[in-house]
């Protein structure tokens, strides 16, 4: 399975993280992982979210947000591009 370099950054600091991910791999899945336990980052990148308040990936290059569905393929995503994670605000009542 290829997998392609990738940059995400984190929705609230600077930091950033460096993945290699397959282009089959759609967005929850990446989320996902990067919401579990990591050696290299001595803990999750991301913290669990609140309902209603959902993780979305978007391809800096383009601009384009990913539904949790699309794969890396369906955004077009290439080598050591980047992700950027943003949260959805929940709606104001």
């Amino acid at each position: 399975m290829n997998k392609l370099p990738i940059t995400i950054t984190h929705p609230r600091s600077s930091v950033s993280f460096t993945a290699k991910v397959a282009l089959q791999c759609p967005a929850k899945t990446v989320l996902a992982g990067l919401q579990q336990a990591n050696a290299t980052l001595d803990g999750p990148f991301l913290e669990s979210t609140s309902p209603g308040r959902p993780y979305v990936l978007s391809l800096v290059r383009t601009g384009e947000a990913m539904s949790p569905d699309t794969t890396m393929a369906q955004a077009g995503v290439q080598a050591n591009d980047l992700l950027a994670v943003d949260q959805v605000a929940a709606g104001a009542r």
